[in-house]
This record gives structure tokens, C-alpha cells and sequence, in this order.
């Protein structure tokens, strides 16, 4: 005996059924997709490591001005670690054009490798041949390079010599050029104050310039305003060590034979004030812009009295 399904239950069965048959396919969520591959996004080129390199292939080339094309017509440099003073710098297309000159008339050989680049600043590892170091025995030296762009054109160049390089450079350059004779003591009377002008993209100093012991005042004169920070560094150091071994320490961290006496940052424009205590001498005076963090200038030794 078949069983007889209530007239009602009979039409929900077939309305279920009919409205099962008429639907769409189940879509899964969206949250649940899994998204196809995509590959790796590939790096966007720094255009100015292309500026770089172009300039130092003109220069290898002996083609100066074509080198020079990459500089802007302010363009600063600087080179860290070289007798006399340390420091050489460069103001200018005009002044750049005599050391690149130079640097063509003497067979100048230059290769470099990026270590890092981000947006206007670009850190260089290079080492050189010139005939001069040729000569000495000591080539190639190799250096720490940093460059600063500004629409396009090369604003800053600062080169350090590595401490390698200069461990070998010196007592060569020293058998073929003796070092100048230590200055004889100033007969001015030794100072507890004395001003610093920054200028033209470097630092100057009241000379000749002779430091009493005891509690010393530095006046900072801004007149440069084309960076965005500047520091005035004073220090001490080890016996030993020179204005040399400090310039090419001004790479990196401040090492354990030099004793930093003051450090302090000037904003553009600004003038300040500045007191330090000094025991004994020589002192060593660094001045440093960014970016790039560099040193742009320097005095010393300058003698210590009671």
C-alpha cells in the first residue's frame, strides 16, 4: 500500500525542486580566489648611476669636457687623505676642468662599482691609476666615493682614500716629496675665542691661530646656506696620528685614537656659539655639510699652550 503525501507537503516538494533546478551555479567568495602568479616586480633603475658611469667612461676616454658635461656648473669637490692639509677642494666647473686636465695628461685610469644608490646619492667603491702613482709603485690606490645629484647633473663629489692606500701612498710620496717643515710657533698671543665662517662650501678660520688651555669659545658665522645641515667637529689625537690618518677617518665611525672635543650641528643661515675644554694640544678643527655627510673643510694642527 503506497503512502499518500499531504496535498500541501506535495506542492512545497515541487516548488523546492523547481526553484533548485532554476538557480544559478554557486560562485565561490571572492575572498577565497586565489589570485594567479605574478612575477617579480623588477627594480626601477637609478638614472643617475647612468650619469656616473658616462662621466668616468669620458674621462678614461681623455675627452675632459665631455666628462665635464655631467658636471653642474657649482658643482663641488672634495678628496679626502692627500698631503698637505688632507683635503683638496674643487669649487666649480672651472676648477674641476684643471684636475680633470691633470688627470688626462698623466694617463688617469679610473674604475668604479656601485655599493648603493638611493634617489640623489650614490655610494661608489673606485680605485685609480696615474702615472704619478705609477711611478711610486703604489697603484692603483682605492677610495670611497660619494656623489650627489641634482636634476640630473652631479652637485657633490666627495672621495675618500682608503686607509689601505694611504698606509702605502705616504712613505712613498714622502721619499720624492719631503714633508713641508713644522711651522714655527706665532708670536701672537694665544686665544680662548676664535670664529669659524662657513663659505663658498667650506670653512675658514681667523689664522695664525694659537689656543690657550683651559675653557675655549667657537663662534660659528653661517654664510652658506646650500645644504640642508653643517657640523664644526674639534679633536685631539693619539700620538702618531695626523691631519691625514683624520681625513680619511672622516669615512665611517669616529676611530679610538682620535678625541672628539666638541660636535655641533648649524642649521643654514644660522650663526651660534660654542664652548670646549681643551687640556693639551695639537687640535684638529673638521667642518662637514649634508647631504652628502662629508667633510667640506679643516684646520690644524693648531697648538695647545698653557
Amino acid at each position: 500500500m503506497k503512502t499518500r503525501l499531504p496535498h500541501e507537503l506535495t506542492c512545497l516538494l515541487i516548488i523546492t525542486l523547481l526553484m533548485s533546478a532554476c538557480a544559478p551555479p554557486a560562485v565561490p567568495s571572492i575572498a577565497t580566489q586565489t589570485p594567479p602568479a605574478q612575477p617579480p616586480a623588477s627594480p626601477t633603475p637609478n638614472p643617475n648611476i647612468d650619469v656616473m658611469l658616462q662621466m668616468v667612461e669620458r674621462l678614461n676616454a681623455g675627452d675632459v669636457e665631455g666628462s665635464l658635461v655631467y658636471f653642474a656648473d657649482d658643482a663641488m669637490v672634495y678628496l679626502m687623505g692627500f698631503p698637505p692639509t688632507g683635503i683638496e677642494i674643487y669649487a666649480g666647473k672651472d676648477q674641476i676642468r684643471q684636475l680633470w686636465q691633470d688627470s688626462v695628461d698623466n694617463h688617469f685610469r679610473w674604475e668604479v662599482k656601485v655599493n648603493s644608490a638611493r634617489g640623489d646619492i650614490i655610494n661608489v667603491a673606485a680605485q685609480t691609476w696615474h702615472d704619478f702613482t705609477q711611478q711610486l709603485g703604489v697603484a692603483p690606490l682605492a677610495y670611497e666615493d660619494v656623489y650627489e645629484f641634482k636634476n640630473g647633473k652631479i652637485i657633490t663629489y666627495g672621495s675618500w682614500l682608503t686607509e689601505p692606500s694611504l698606509a702605502k701612498f705616504r712613505p712613498a710620496f714622502a721619499e720624492v716629496v719631503p714633508p713641508e717643515p713644522t711651522a714655527t710657533p706665532s708670536d701672537d698671543p694665544p686665544v680662548s675665542e676664535f670664529t669659524v665662517t662657513f663659505a663658498a662650501g667650506t670653512c675658514t678660520t681667523t689664522s695664525p691661530l694659537l689656543l690657550k688651555a683651559g675653557e675655549v669659545k667657537v663662534n660659528v658665522d653661517m654664510q652658506d646656506q646650500a645644504n640642508e645641515d653643517y657640523a664644526v667637529t674639534l679633536f685631539n689625537l693619539d700620538a702618531g696620528k695626523d691631519i691625514l690618518d683624520l681625513m680619511v677617518a672622516t669615512f665611517g665611525y669616529q676611530p679610538g685614537w682620535a678625541d672628539l672635543l666638541l660636535m655641533e650641528t648649524i642649521s643654514p643661515g644660522e650663526s651660534a656659539s660654542y664652548s670646549f675644554t681643551v687640556e693639551n694640544g695639537p687640535v684638529y678643527l673638521v667642518c662637514w655639510s649634508k647631504p652628502p655627510d662629508l667633510p667640506i673643510g679643516n684646520v690644524g694642527p693648531i697648538p695647545v699652550v698653557p
